[in-house]
């Protein structure tokens, strides 16, 4: 039998298509990389969704990239490979079509689209070893990881657009108007608080708990300028005797040292490792941040973040093997921001804010600081604090930025630096966008 020629194509593109569709059935896909409306249907699939929103929290807002260019853009850490993106981190002379801004931005939308299925499918799962319980635990722990997505999208960009449900073509994505950084900040908070009553009170450290929303308001509340709210946070995070200090200093995974923390295996690496510990890091700190670090009265025990090895150069110590967690709050963090509130509040706590720094001094075997400082001097000495406390992780520029004091440390004058300039190919693909101001029209 003749068959027409289109006929035969169609026929032959067909028989293709239905080739490649048995192939990707027969491929076992990883339960965490999914996230879309078919995949939630019920209790093992839902509990998936979850842990592959957490994977991509861990691989890809925080992956190594991300943090490499905060570090760098806070001035302590240096990288070591001389590239031209590079200088233009350090020099904050960021262009929108720099390559990484997209990747950034994407990675979390990435993250919040998989939240977003995950807050829009699971009420629908009919499966009835879904508990209720266990239904309103892993919808808390959605709308915490979209929180704490749209928290650092907004800090790094500004005015980005929100979705608040799956988007699954790229037409959704378009024409929406972008939120102003306050509006999404608003929204954070909102996830928070719609969080907190349907998450567990139980202590789980590398995953959303009530405590762990309280720890991150309590960091928001920072940036909003609610001072007695973040106090209060921080009262109750810190009445829980699970979260305390060690002594002497020590990393912080797995102890009552960490709040939130990122977990990685040897079939999910730490990315970071290779950043800070192989012969071919990406990074190092610079001389001043390993004084300061092995200074006994400003760093003390914390002396261990930053090494020289055998050749004299410096080597971070945050990430000791590939399969160590990363840590995205601390308790630490905690003291420090209650001492920022209590001395910034309407009626400053000065005597409060000097117990809580030193609190974190004490454990890291410096000395304590006098009663007698000035609301002024606490301010200076809680940032000197976060400093070296946090020395290598991605603090320091977004702490600079959000007490306006870029000028004095970074000798940063121009306030359009401050915020990220949107991707340029996230403007070419949707005109509505508006660039930040500074750089340009695209």
């Amino acid at each position: 039998m003749n068959i027409p020629y289109k006929k035969l194509v169609v026929f032959i593109l067909l028989l293709s298509m239905t080739a490649i569709s048995c192939e990707k059935f027969l491929e076992e896909t990883p339960y965490d990389t999914i996230p879309d409306e078919n995949t939630i249907y019920d209790k093992s699939s839902a509990e998936a969704a979850v842990r592959g929103a957490y994977r991509s929290l861990a691989s890809l807002n925080y992956g190594s990239g991300f943090q490499n260019t905060i570090l760098q853009s806070g001035g302590d850490i240096r990288s070591l490979n001389n590239a031209q993106t590079d200088l233009n981190v350090i020099n904050y002379n960021l262009r929108s079509d720099i390559a990484f801004l997209s990747t950034y931005w994407g990675n979390f939308y990435n993250t919040i689209n998989r939240a977003n299925h995950i807050i829009q499918k699971v009420p629908a799962v009919t499966d009835i070893s879904l508990t209720a319980a266990l239904r309103d635990q892993l919808l808390g722990e959605a709308y915490f990881i979209r929180a704490i997505s749209y928290f650092d999208l907004a800090r790094v960009f500004g005015n980005v657009q929100i979705f608040l449900t799956p988007t699954t073509v790229v037409a959704d994505k378009l024409g929406v108007k972008q939120s102003t950084q306050a509006q999404v900040y608003a929204q954070v908070l909102a996830d928070l608080n719609t969080a907190e009553p349907l998450l567990p009170a139980t202590v789980v450290r590398n995953r959303a708990r009530k405590l762990t929303v309280n720890a991150l308001r309590a960091r928001l509340y920072l940036y909003l300028k609610r001072y007695a709210e973040a106090e209060a946070d921080v009262n109750v995070v810190l009445a829980n005797t699970s979260y305390r200090l060690i002594k002497p200093f020590a990393l912080a995974a797995g102890t009552s040292e960490s709040v939130l923390e990122l977990s990685y295996s040897v079939n999910d690496v730490n990315a970071g490792y290779a950043q800070w510990n192989t012969s071919n890091r990406a990074l190092e700190p610079k001389a001043e941040i390993h004084n300061l670090l092995n200074d006994p009265a400003v760093g003390g025990d914390r002396k261990l973040l930053s090494v020289r090895n055998a050749s004299g150069q410096f080597i971070g110590g945050i990430y000791p093997t590939n399969t160590s967690a990363g840590y995205l709050i601390r308790t630490a963090e905690l003291y420090l921001i209650r001492a920022e509130a209590r001395a910034l509040k309407t009626t400053p706590d000065l005597p409060g804010a000097i117990d809580d720094l030193n609190t974190v001094r004490l454990r890291a075997n410096v000395t304590a600081l006098p009663n007698t400082l000035s609301q002024a001097q606490i301010l200076l000495a809680i940032e000197n604090e976060r400093r070296v406390e946090f020395a290598l992780e991605p603090f320091r520029w977004f702490d600079i930025v959000r007490t306006g004091r870029a000028l004095a440390v970074f000798n940063l004058d121009d306030p359009d630096k401050y915020l990220f300039p949107i991707p340029a190919g996230e403007i070419l693909a949707d005109p509505t966008l508006d660039q930040n101001p500074g750089y340009g029209k695209n």
